[in-house]
């Protein structure tokens, strides 16, 4: 989704804090996953996904969410994860391993 928002905003129609007349957006998507991104200790729920152990790597959802809304703590956290896993499932779910060229583009230019 984080891809698609920054395909799709524009300067005018910043995708990433859209939100429906309830709330929900990519915004509060992004700062409820964040606190357990961050620390996947505090993850109060059941692992149910294969490889929970070789989670997070270097989303650029965070990266682009971080610029498009401000959000520095988002950025400090993209940069300390893994940017090059090794295990092949985490590779095959990290499609975008360049999100560096696709900043400037949609909500940013």
């Amino acid at each position: 989704m984080a891809a698609v928002c920054q395909i799709l905003a524009t300067p005018e129609d910043n995708l990433f804090s859209y939100a429906l007349p309830d709330g929900r957006g990519f915004a509060k998507a992004m700062a409820f996953m964040f606190p357990f991104i961050a620390d996947k200790k505090s993850w109060p729920y059941v692992q149910d996904v294969e490889y929970f152990d070789d989670w997070p790597v270097r989303q650029p959802s965070l990266l682009f969410a971080g610029t498009a809304l401000s959000k520095p703590e988002y950025l400090a956290v993209w940069s300390r994860l893994n940017a090059d896993p090794s295990v092949e499932e985490i590779i095959r779910n990290y499609p975008i391993r360049q999100p560096f060229l696709w900043v400037g583009r949609g909500a940013q230019s």
